[in-house]
């Protein structure tokens, strides 16, 4: 079982220990984590704005709504449960996002992002390349964070009665077709004027040094179950 696998196993292993009725998850996508809730009995909806996305899941039948995290389609208390899969890091307003999921939750919010263990200097390079690639998507206007601390999602669900947070880490390393192969996705922007001037070509030089001399890990993932 890869690392991400074994991140997902721990996520639906703390929505099904939960024993919810019905969940919301947003940023659902084509509606994987909808099909699994499905698979245990749970009432689940799904809120993405991609269009092709969500047309992916209607074509098998999931129920996915057109919509952001910051404008939830529905009244307050809607879901037992309000679930984030890897996608908090692709939300315009993160505090936004999570006042909505509190407002719409009747239990709790369960949310898993990536996160680097920055004890390990392998870790350390991994969230500079991460840092790295996510400023080359948001020079082509993607919204893409940079790995969220937990207390910054603890602190944003206001009225929050348990928190419980899980730092999980698979070290993973990088092969060096793989760096190749992301650092290679700098080049439609090496003409933009933001990026020489964010000297990101330097920065991919001290990454390239970084990787000869540590090898570079995957990220872990970050596991935030807010109870209401």
């Amino acid at each position: 079982m890869t690392a991400d696998e074994l991140y997902q196993q721990a996520f639906r292993s703390e929505i099904a220990a939960l024993k919810p009725a019905s969940l919301c998850d947003v940023g659902c996508g084509a509606g994987a984590l909808l099909a699994h809730a499905k698979s245990l009995g749970i009432a689940a909806t799904g809120v993405e704005p991609d269009d092709a996305r969500a047309a992916e899941g209607h074509a098998v039948g999931l129920d996915i709504r057109p919509g952001t995290a910051e404008t939830l389609p529905f009244p307050d208390e809607s879901f037992d449960l309000v679930t984030f899969e890897n996608a908090l890091h692709h939300v315009g307003d993160i505090n936004q996002a999570l006042a909505e999921a509190m407002r719409v939750a009747r239990r709790a919010i369960v949310i898993v992002d990536p996160w680097f263990d920055l004890s390990i200097p392998s870790q350390r390079g991994g969230d500079r390349f991460e840092r790295w690639l996510k400023k080359l998507d948001r020079m082509a206007g993607m919204v893409h964070w940079d790995p969220i601390p937990a207390g910054e999602i603890v602190a944003a669900c206001n009225g929050a009665r348990s928190v419980a947070v899980r730092h999980l880490l698979h070290l993973t390393q990088m092969s060096p077709e793989a760096f190749a192969h992301f650092a290679s996705r700098a080049d439609p922007h090496k003409v933009a004027a933001a990026y020489r001037a964010d000297q990101m070509d330097a920065e991919i030089a001290a990454l390239r040094a970084e990787f000869d001399r540590t090898g570079i890990t995957e990220a872990g993932t970050l596991l935030v179950t807010i109870g209401k």
